[in-house]
């Protein structure tokens, strides 16, 4: 299993920023409360875990804080105090404001923003992503087209030409930002695929079960 690769519970922040990068590069598409929260134990858990790059980028729409780039406060701080204000990614979290940037080379995205804004997103993720990206939906919602309901998880698959697992829990960002402790599911197609992101975002606050997606 995974573990095999993985240097186990070391604690966050164990492995050096300058350690040899692992054969996974970790990218996350959204930085609103929840997937700030996401993102931080992504960070955490690429330090933990041998098998993935030291280095997650985080995808910013660029706001102006107070006069000053988002992105800027994000890695000056190492805290996005707009949307998950007082809870500190480790410093191996990369802000980017260009969506190609932050995706370029990833092997594993992650998705959490409002669904509305993912399909104009595609096609420069899909031609920025390393061969054979894997990725997991945490979006809420579903779309709809002239045959009805579609699900975000397929319009991935479908857009990206993508294996995707799903992420959904009745977690509060908040609670998983402060360490509290909570649980959640991954569902998968590929099961070598869940245990991936499995390993990805399971923590010692953040218990990670998986099913098949059926």
């Amino acid at each position: 299993m995974l573990s095999r690769v993985s240097k186990g519970l070391a604690r966050p922040g164990s492995r050096l920023l300058s350690g040899a990068a692992g054969s996974e590069k970790l990218a996350m598409v959204g930085s609103g409360n929840f997937g700030s929260a996401l993102v931080r134990i992504l960070g955490q858990n690429a330090l933990r875990h041998d098998i993935f790059d030291n280095e997650v980028k985080l995808y910013v729409y660029e706001e102006m804080i107070d006069g000053k780039p988002l992105t800027e406060i994000i890695n000056e701080t190492n805290e996005n105090v707009k949307y998950l204000k007082g809870a500190k990614f480790t410093p191996n979290v990369k802000a980017v404001p260009d969506l190609a940037e932050a995706v370029k080379g990833a092997t594993m995205v992650c998705f959490c923003l409002p669904h509305q804004f993912l399909k104009p997103l595609m096609p420069t993720i899909k031609e920025s992503v390393a061969p054979g990206a894997k990725v997991l939906s945490a979006i809420k919602g579903i779309d709809f087209d002239d045959n009805g309901v579609v699900l975000i998880s397929d319009l991935l698959r479908q857009g990206l030409n993508a294996d995707c697992s799903v992420l959904m829990g009745a977690n509060v960002a908040n609670d998983m930002a402060s360490d509290q402790f909570c649980e959640t599911t991954i569902g998968y197609k590929d099961a070598k695929n869940g245990e991936l992101f499995k390993l990805a975002f399971d923590a010692p606050a953040l218990k990670v079960g998986t099913v098949p997606d059926t």
